[in-house]
C-alpha cells in the first residue's frame, strides 16, 4: 500500500445545539478506530470571519488517509457504522472535501525505501533499494572501513555487497517504530542473524532523508545487544 498517494479529507461541521458531549463521545470512540487505520488529525480549528472567506465553518478539520483504500476500507468498518450514528445526531450540517497532494508524500516514499532495505539485508538483493538512491546520495555509518560520510551510488553499492558478505545468510528485521516529518524519517529497528557464522542481534535508528521519489540520504547507529 506504500506506493499509493494519501487522501487528504477536509471536514467542516456546525453542531446542533446542545450537542457538544455527544461530539466529544463521538471523537473519543473514533481515536482507536482511526488510529488502526493510520489515520492522522493534521488539523483542526474553528472558521475566522474575513472579507475573503465564503463561508465560515464552526468547526473544521484536515485529515489524512494513507491510501484511498485506506479511507475505503475505514467506512466499511462495521465500527464506523456506530461512529456515524453519534456523529450524525451531533451534526447540524456538514460537508466534506477530498483531495490527494500533487507531490510524493515523503513517508510513503521512506517507507517504500525501508522496505527495500529489509529485502536487502535478508536476500542480498539490493538493487530495487539501490534503485530508489538519487545520484548525489550520500550514507554516514558509525564504524569499521566505512566510517563516517560516504558519498555516491557506486559507494553505496559497494557498501551494501559488503555488508551482504559479512552476514551471508541474511538478517531478519523487527521494525519497531517510525518517527518522522517533513522529509526525514527515522527506522527504529532490530536485526538478528549471524556474522561470519557468529550469533548476532543489534538494535539500530536509521535516517532517511527524502528528495521527491528518491532518497538522498541515509545515516544509521546502532548498538549490539549484549
Amino acid at each position: 500500500m506504500v506506493d499509493e498517494q494519501p487522501l487528504l479529507v477536509f471536514v467542516q461541521s456546525r453542531l446542533n445545539p446542545d450537542a457538544d458531549d455527544l461530539f466529544t463521545e463521538y471523537l473519543a470512540k473514533s481515536r482507536s478506530v482511526m488510529e488502526e487505520y493510520g489515520i492522522e488529525v493534521i488539523a483542526s480549528g474553528a472558521g475566522i470571519e474575513h472579507p475573503q472567506a465564503h463561508d465560515v465553518w464552526p468547526r473544521n478539520s484536515l485529515l489524512r488517509y494513507p491510501s484511498f483504500d485506506a479511507f475505503q476500507r475505514y467506512l466499511a468498518d462495521p465500527r464506523y457504522s456506530e461512529l456515524r450514528a453519534i456523529r450524525e445526531r451531533a451534526y447540524a450540517a456538514n460537508r466534506v472535501s477530498m483531495f490527494t497532494p500533487l507531490s510524493p508524500d515523503p513517508r510513503n516514499v521512506a517507507m517504500r525505501a525501508f522496505q527495500h532495505f529489509c529485502t536487502g539485508l535478508a536476500s542480498g538483493q539490493w538493487e530495487p533499494f539501490l534503485a530508489m538512491l538519487s545520484d548525489d546520495f550520500s550514507f554516514w555509518f558509525p564504524r569499521g572501513k566505512y566510517k563516517g560520510l560516504n558519498v555516491g551510488k557506486d559507494r553505496a553499492r559497494e557498501f551494501f555487497t559488503y555488508v551482504s558478505s559479512v552476514f551471508s545468510e541474511g538478517l531478519s528485521v523487527t521494525l519497531d517504530r517510525v518517527v518522522g516529518s517533513g522529509s526525514t524519517y527515522i527506522f527504529e529497528f532490530r536485526d538478528e542473524g549471524k556474522l561470519r557464522g557468529q550469533p548476532y542481534t543489534n538494535r539500530v535508528a536509521l535516517a532517511l532523508d527524502v528528495r521527491g521519489r528518491q532518497i538522498c540520504a541515509y545515516r544509521e547507529y546502532f548498538g549490539l545487544d549484549v
